[in-house]
Formats: structure tokens, sequence, C-alpha cells
């Protein structure tokens, strides 16, 4: 049987080989050839012109206009789209006009939405586990004002309402100011700040994107953005039929504009990609013919709406005569009283002050006062040294932190301490460590945290060379505060720790200022609920003679403030000029100012807070200023209802010739 193979092993050689490769030709590529027919382009409805809608162009388009340059290049998913400057972010979410298309569609939309919200109320963003403080929502607090409340409203809904698509895109345009890998670096940032702060891996690790969403599809679904896409080409055929026309070789140059301009803006950023224009479209799935014809759609929708935009006029004329009789500005010299008293206890709080200032002989108003030493005799508190230095400061809670598991656990288990956790947090007293153990691994997390912080506190007692550290490794800046009589300069607050450098006097001591005694001599008065009317202040029993004087010489040195002396001038009018416009708040001195003439005085006016003024009006004045800035506002204004309007007007016509097809893929795609 061998030497039979022998002989004739050419031949098998020859039939194997001929099998081989017919089986390869006729069946290995048939997979192929269906997955083509598979893909195979269809119609899925009309545009309101007639023409046919097919699945590829809207999907192409959804593609498209999917991601952004705004998009963080850092983020999960779809990379961002260089060439497309914000469609969906500012066509359609700023200028408002997504709100009507999810308005009309919103029964189809909101499946997508409701998985949305799920996600959304799961959501808690970052915070170290050992220090609350360095967190997302203090940054974003910080830097992105308002982000927070948007937050807190998507949370807050119970079920995906149009009120909830109104949150979700804020939040998609406020995110788009910082993107997760900043937060990500400045949060790091911050950590290095506290060398003595656990590292936590999720910070390193974990998605920092507000709900985990980054791309429009995340935070709307792809039902919305095929609705836009589909709205595009309908208004790109709408604006065909009105004679608008754009030109492949035109959208090639917007196209290519728009990646330069991104490039640009990514090399002042100096985070430029190493990519050409060509190669940035292959890696979103497009050439450059096609690129184009999707962004011609795009162009004929923007030149479209636009247009209905730009028509908006704005007449000058009406801002002019607003612009006069607004502008109009008085100018006024105004006199009041920095003190202001207006309750029983207020005025118990001011004649305190007086008596232990100013000598007995004194009434009324004061005049002549006490020197510092005779004040402090008298109520010591009054008298303050304010001391200048480089403080490093720690909390008691911080420091805690540097005890490890296993020095927590063994405080806990000791005998000693175990006996006072039972008497505090009621646990079972047993008599062994491992069944101390074994409680503390199971008891409510809540209460284990409680047990963990009472036993860091009792550690920082027991280690004061901890504190040593701390301080040593602390940032020190530079302090001031005020000591009463002869205290000692130390700083002093419940739970913190202080180390204090380079002590200065920076103002030896002196009378604090009524405002500056407040507190101190609330304390020493107590509470008053006596009766109070404006005629015990004792600045209105002075008000009519201040008025008098001054009418003579506006600059009357007994009754004007001269800036030398901050005990005396507290009881003296403070004077500045001041131009008052017909928007400004002071109700009171616009109401007169206006209808007075110049070089009059006004009546003495008495506020509800206690504060008593009045002003000589000195001139009255136009202000010619421009109103381009009105009239931009205007015009804006203007032209977003114009959009808001057409686009209704568009989608009735639409709805009723069926020309938006949601979802656009059948349930067996």
């Amino acid at each position: 049987m061998l030497e039979f193979f022998r002989k004739y092993q050419r031949y098998f050689f020859l039939v194997t080989t001929v099998v081989v490769i017919a089986s390869f030709t006729l069946f290995g590529t048939y997979d192929t050839f269906a997955k083509g027919e598979e893909k195979e382009d269809r119609i899925i409805g009309r545009t309101i012109s007639g023409s046919a809608m097919m699945l590829s162009e809207v999907q192409k388009l959804s593609r498209f206009i999917a991601t952004d340059r705004e998009d963080s290049m850092e983020g999960r998913g779809l990379s961002p789209n260089f060439c497309n400057d914000g469609v969906i972010r500012y066509d359609f979410l700023k200028d408002r006009l997504a709100d009507l298309l999810v308005k009309e569609y919103f029964d189809v939309l909101k499946e997508d939405f409701s998985s949305r919200l799920d996600k959304a109320k799961r959501f808690r963003s970052y915070a170290h586990p050992d220090a609350p403080f360095l967190s997302a929502k203090t940054i974003w607090e910080h830097l992105i004002p308002g982000l927070n409340q948007e937050i807190a409203a998507v949370q807050s809904e119970s079920e995906p309402t149009l009120a909830f698509f109104n949150h979700l895109s804020r939040l998609y345009q406020l995110q788009g100011r910082l993107s997760p890998e900043t937060l990500r670096r400045i949060l790091i940032y911050q950590h290095q700040q506290y060398p003595t702060l656990r590292v936590d891996q999720k910070l390193v690790q974990d998605d920092l994107s507000v709900f985990g969403f980054h791309t429009a599809s995340d935070w709307f679904g792809h039902d919305f953005i095929d609705l836009v896409a589909e709205f595009i080409l309908n208004s790109a055929a709408a604006a065909s039929e009105k004679g608008y026309t754009v030109s492949l070789e035109e959208a090639k140059g917007d196209l290519i504009h728009r990646f330069q301009e991104t490039m640009q803006k990514l090399a002042a950023a100096k985070i430029k990609p190493d990519v050409s224009f060509h190669q940035h479209l292959r890696s979103l799935g497009f050439d450059e013919r096609s690129a184009a014809e999707v962004w011609q759609k795009v162009l004929l929708f923007r030149r479209y709406f636009h247009d209905v935009g730009g028509a908006a006029f704005v007449d000058s004329l009406p801002y002019k005569d607003f612009a006069s009789y607004a502008k109009e500005t008085a100018v006024v010299q105004k006199y009041q009283w920095q003190m202001r008293i207006q309750s029983a206890q207020d005025l118990a709080e001011l004649n305190l002050y007086i008596r232990s200032i100013a000598p007995k002989s004194e009434k009324g108003l004061p005049t002549a006062f006490l020197s510092v030493s005779e004040v402090e005799k008298k109520f010591p508190a009054l008298v303050q040294t304010t001391y200048l230095a480089n403080v490093a400061e720690v909390s008691k809670k911080q420091v805690g932190l540097t005890a490890t598991v296993k020095q927590l656990l063994q405080w806990q288990t000791d005998d000693k301490n175990w006996a006072q956790l039972v008497r505090q947090f009621s646990l079972p007293s047993v008599p062994t460590k491992d069944e101390r153990f074994a409680i503390l691994a199971t008891i409510d997390p809540i209460l284990r945290a409680k047990i963990d912080e009472l036993t860091r506190e009792r550690l920082v007692d027991q280690n004061p060379s901890w504190v040593e550290e701390a301080l040593a490794s602390a940032p020190r800046v530079e302090k001031i505060w005020s000591i009463s009589g002869n205290e000692e300069p130390t700083l002093q607050k419940e739970g913190t720790f202080y180390s204090i450098e380079d002590l200065k006097i920076v103002e030896d001591k002196h009378i604090l200022r009524f405002e500056d005694a407040r507190e101190i001599l609330a304390e020493r008065i107590g509470k008053v609920d006596e009766a109070f009317t404006v005629e015990n202040n004792p600045f209105s029993s002075v008000a009519k003679a201040a008025y008098d004087a001054l009418q003579k010489n506006p600059m009357d040195s007994n009754w004007v403030q001269s800036g030398n002396n901050p005990i005396q001038d507290q009881f003296k009018l403070i004077r500045n000029e001041q131009s008052i416009s017909r928007t400004s708040k002071e109700n009171w001195m616009k109401e007169q100012a206006f209808m007075m003439l110049p070089d009059f005085w006004s009546p003495i006016h008495v506020a509800d807070d206690g504060e008593i003024s009045f002003f000589y009006l000195q001139e009255k004045k136009v202000t010619h200023e421009p109103i381009l800035e009105s009239l931009n506002f205007g015009k804006e204004t203007l032209a977003a209802d114009a959009k808001a309007y057409v686009t209704e007007r568009l989608l009735q016509t639409v709805k009723m010739k069926n020309a938006i097809v949601i979802p656009v893929q059948r349930g067996d795609e």
C-alpha cells in the first residue's frame, strides 16, 4: 500500500490542490457576499421635497455629528471630530432648536432618556474617602458655577420629562468647559498638597465624567442623534427648494478650514495631535468625498437658518431714545453715617460703647475720647493688639489620618479602650480580641466610621509627635489676627493645631471701632427686647444740625470724616461723590435726584435698615454711549425667535409628510 502511494503521490497532490482551491473559490467568500447583501442600503423614508432618504445617508450624517472638536480627546468611546465645530452643541442645543424637536418626538425618545435617567440617579461624583473636601463637586463649584445644581436637578426627576431634557442639555454644555482628565489632574495636584493622605486608586482609574457620559450619543441616545440628522436632511431639502446651493468643493473647503482651525487651537494648548486631514477622516470612517457630501447638507441647513435669523431687523431709533432717557445720570455729593441703629439692641450696645470710650461729661454723640490705657481699665476687651505671622495649621482629623488600620484595631481591641467603646456605642462586652475584631468587622459601616473617627482622635492625643510632623510638612501662610488686652498672641480653635513663626506686631494696642466690637458688647449686655423708635436714635437727633451746618460749609470738619482718627470718624458723616442713573439700586435717591434741580439739597432720609443720609445735587448729564451691544442683544433675541418659528413650521410639514422616521433601524437589524 505504501509503495502504491509513493508511486502515485504526484497525482494525489494534484487532486488535493484542485479540491482545496475550488472550495476556497466557491465557498470561502460566501460569507463576504452574504454580509454584503445584509448591509445593502435601503430607503427609510422621503424628505419634505419628495427625495429618497437613504439609511446610509442618515447613518453617515449621525456618525459625523455625534462628536465634535470640543469633546475630550482623552475620553472613552468615539474620538472627537475635529471637522465638526459643534452642530448639536451650538446649532441645536444652544439655539434651543433641540427643545422643539424633542417636544414633537418625545414619546420615541423617552426610552433612551429613561436609561440615561437611571444612570444619572446612580451617579456619585468623586470624593476622596478620607478627605471629602478633595472632590469633583468642589472643583466644579469653583470652575463651572451651576453644574452641581443641574446635576441635582437631573437626579431629582422621577421620570423623563421635557424639563429633564432641558437640564440634561444645560449639563452637556456646561461639562464641556472642563474635561474629565483636566479635572483628574487638578484633583491629583490638590492631593499632592497633603502628603500624609493615602493614595486613592479610584482617583487614578475611575471615569470622572458627569454620569459617565462623553459624547452626545452617551448624553441623549442614538435616536436623538438620528432625529437631528433627519431634521438637517429635511432642512437641506427645504433650502434647496428655495434656491440655496452649496457645492461639494465648497463643503470640502469648509471642512479643511474647520480642521485647520481646530489644529491651531490644539497647538495653542500644546496638545496638537500628529494627524493629517485625510488621516483624521479615515479614522472617522470617511473619505474626502463622503465627508464633503455629509457636510454639504449641514451647510445648506446652516445657510437657510442663518438667513432666517439674519433677516430679523432691529430699528436703532427706539434704542437711541431709550438710551438718552436711561443713561441720564445725576452727580451728587452723598452724606451718610456709617453706623446704623435700628433696634433697642443696637442702641443699648452703642450706649455701652460710648460710656466705655468717652468721658462721662459727654452727652449724645461724643466729641472727646478716653486714652487707650483708660479704656483698657474700664473695658479690657475693647482694646486689642494686631499680630502678623507665618502660620501652619492642621486639623485633628487630618492628623488622625496618619493612623494605619493596624493601629486603629490595636487601640480598639485593647481592654481599656473596648470598655469605652462599649459605653459610648453600645457594643457587646466580649473578653477576647478576636471576638472584638469580629464585631468590628460586621457592624454597620456608619457606626464603624464613627468608631474609627473617635479612635483617630484618641491616637492623636497619645502621639503628639504626629502633630509635630504634620505641622512641619504643612504649608505656611501669612495670617493676621488680634488679641484683647494682655493675652498671649496665640491662635486657638477647637480641633486645630497651629505653629507660629516670624511673629510681628502690625498694630499696637488700639480701641476697637463700634462695628468691630459688636460681638463683645452683645455678650456683655445680653438680649434686649425693649421698644424702639427713630426718635431714640442719637444720629436722628443731630441730623438736622449737621444738615444745616453742611449747607453753609459742605466740608465742615465737625461733621465730615477726616480720615485721621477712626474712633472719632465713626461718629461723623462719610462724604462721597456718586453718579446715579435711573437703574440705580438707591430708589429714594434716584426718585429725588431726577425730580430736583441742580444745586439743591435733598431731604434727610431715614431708611428701614437705620441708615441716615442726604445729598447735594451737583449736576445732571446724559452719557452718550454706543448702543451696539443693546442692538446685538435685540437682534440675537429676534433671530432666535425667528429660527424657532421656522423650525415649528418645518416640523409641521415634516409631521404631515412623515418625513422623519425614528428609529431608523428595524428590529431585525
